[in-house]
Order: structure tokens, then sequence, then C-alpha cells
């Protein structure tokens, strides 16, 4: 699929016709802007897999009443600079959003805010919420769980997560250093997104419902296989503790008990569980020293040396950094299938899908 091929469409436009969605779907305004922002962010940083692409199974879980559209978050108990929340089924992106605001308050009291919440939903992009304690010039932390999408290692029966994780580090010259990734090679998004677009996956990225490695898409996740761990046992071991830093450490659910975004079930609740921590450098060396000495890092790692044909070396983050301000110059490039579902999404409810052209 060439260029040519992609819709550009700006990012404020973008975001008003998601926003429009939700609000046609039950959503406050208020918190359909915040999910608005959050979803067409991730096409913004380059993160398709988890932007507007899911806009119609979002919707449509609302529609179905499966995930609650006001928000709902009580505090089971807190104590000092820690809370644990319980969710009620609500949205994952508004519930990964309100407990990390309230984890950055805790860090501006405590320097440390630990949150964690059991009975919420699918977020999308953990990236966006570690990033949310650079507002601040803290360290951002996120760790969640996620319906089962794994075998354990040497197993071939899909029963854990690929339990995702990001750190946010603010810099001072330098853009922030954001990682964020899943304990599975590629995220499921991915899988689907090729099946989508009639593409075959590299071997390597999922096995098949016997345990062998397949370059079917459909084959590796949704016709019962699974994808692979990062670092093989390593990144088992990873999906392990982000688990028990969650689910186990909640009471919350895990492995089989959790619900996929695409399963029907009348609950309203698939069960993914998250911890955030926002953390002050002000505690330590001092906010302006730590910022010092993270531009001193990079730029040590920056001018190391470099493989043969490498142009430079990027920090994690970086990526999505430069791709965000390329696409708000340029347009977010939105592939065919998926301006053909959101333009049959605005007919259904009643918005348009109509974007000036960059």
């Amino acid at each position: 699929m060439g260029q040519n091929d992609f819709q550009r469409v700006a990012f404020e436009d973008l975001k008003n016709f998601c926003q429009q969605a939700y609000i046609k779907a039950g959503v406050d305004p208020e918190e359909a802007e915040i999910v608005a922002d959050l979803l067409v962010r991730s096409d913004l940083r380059g993160i398709e897999t988890h932007g507007v692409t899911r806009l119609p199974i979002y919707i449509q879980r609302l529609q179905k009443g499966y995930v609650r559209a006001k928000c709902q978050l009580t505090a089971v108990k807190e104590k000092g600079p820690t809370a644990f929340m319980e969710a009620h089924g609500s949205m994952g992106h508004m519930v990964a959003y309100r407990c990390m605001e309230r984890a950055i308050k805790k860090a501006e009291e405590y320097g440390i805010g630990w949150v964690s919440v059991k009975d919420s939903g699918h977020f999308g992009v953990a990236g966006l919420f570690s990033m949310m304690a650079l507002k601040k010039n803290f360290i951002g932390y996120i760790v969640s769980n996620s319906a089962p999408m794994m075998a354990p290692w040497r197993g071939r029966e899909r029963i854990v997560g690929n339990n995702p994780l990001s750190y946010a580090f603010p810099a001072g010259q330098y853009p922030p250093v954001v990682l964020d990734l899943s304990c599975s090679v590629v995220s499921s998004g991915k899988l689907i997104l090729c099946r989508k677009k009639g593409e075959k996956i590299p071997l390597g990225w999922a096995i098949d419902k016997n345990g062998l490695p397949t370059d079917d898409p459909y084959e590796g996740y949704e016709g019962g296989g699974s994808l692979t761990p990062i670092a093989e046992h390593k990144g088992y071991g990873m999906v392990l503790a982000h688990e028990i830093l969650t689910a186990i450490l909640t009471g919350g659910k895990w492995t089989r008990n959790i619900k996929s975004l695409y399963e029907e079930d009348k609950s309203g609740i698939q069960g993914t569980c998250h911890s955030f921590m926002a953390l002050d450098p002000d505690c330590f060396l001092g906010g302006g020293e730590f910022k010092q000495n993270m531009d001193r890092y990079i730029q040590s790692i920056k001018e190391s040396g470099k493989a043969k044909h490498a142009a430079e070396i990027l920090m994690p983050g970086e990526p999505e950094y430069r791709t965000e301000i390329r696409f708000l110059r340029e347009g977010i490039p939105l592939p065919p299938n998926t301006v053909k579902e959101l333009t049959l999404l605005g007919k259904s409810l009643g918005i348009s899908y109509l974007f000036r052209d960059f």
C-alpha cells in the first residue's frame, strides 16, 4: 500500500469526530473529549494499532452496555501515598487518566504516588498515561495486565496477557525518554491490522493453536493462536510480574477471567487491572539537576559509536515524538480500511465524516 492510498486528516478534525461519536454513544462531553484526545493522540504518535481503528469496537461496546458510559471510580482503600481503586467496568481510557491524575496528586504531597485499580477495561496506549507525569516534571510509570494473548513459555494454550508497561522520564534540552512496550513481540492490534490489510506477518510474531510458528495473522491470534513473548522466558517472567503488581495485588481478575475487547459479554466488565506511579525527582537529587543529568546521559548515549550505516542513535520515545511533530504539520495518515470503517460508523451515528485535505 503506497502513501498515496492514505487519507491525511488534521488532529483536531479527527479528535472532534471521535468526541462526537462518544457523545452519541452516551458519554459525557467532558469525558468524551478526554477519551477522544487519547485515542487520536495514539495515531498522532504513529501507534495506529491502538488509535481510531479501535473506535468502532469501543462505540459498539458502549452501545451494548458492556462498558459504563460514565466513569465510576470508588476508593476501596487509601493509605498515605497509595490508593486502591475499583472501576466497576468503566472505560479503560478514563480509568487510567483519572488514576494517573490521583497518583500525580499524591506525588505532589508525598513525593511518590502509587494507585492500583481493578475491574477496568482496555485503555489503549500505556505511554500516554506515564507521560502525564511529565507535566509536573515527575517520573511516570504504568503497568497493566490484559486479556489472554500468549501461551506460557513452552506452552501452547493462550492463558496470559501481553501485560504492557511504560516509563516516562523528563529531560531538559532533549525530548523526554518514554519507554512503552508490551511483553509480546508485537501487540494483537498489529495482527488484527495485518489481517484487515490482507498481509502476512513475520515468523516469530505468533504461534498457531498447535504451538507452531505461523505467518497467518488470523491463525496467530483470532483463530486461536498466541502472541510470542519478547526475549522468550524473560518476557514471560515480566508478564507474571506485571500481573502480580496489578491483579494479584488488588484481588482483581487474571488470565482466563479477563475478557477480550472483542468478546461478547453482558456483564460489562472486562476486568483488566492497572497500577500507576508518579515520582518526584526533587526527593532525590533535585528536579532541575535530574533533568541536567538526563541531558548529559542522553547526549553520552547519542554520541557513542554508531553501527555501520546507522544515521543516529535514538532514545525510547524519540521516534514517536518526531512522528507527532510531523503529523501535526502534515496530517495523520489513515489507511482506506480505517476511513471506510469510520465513515460507516459516522453514518450509523448520524455524524459526518468530512475532513479538510492536507
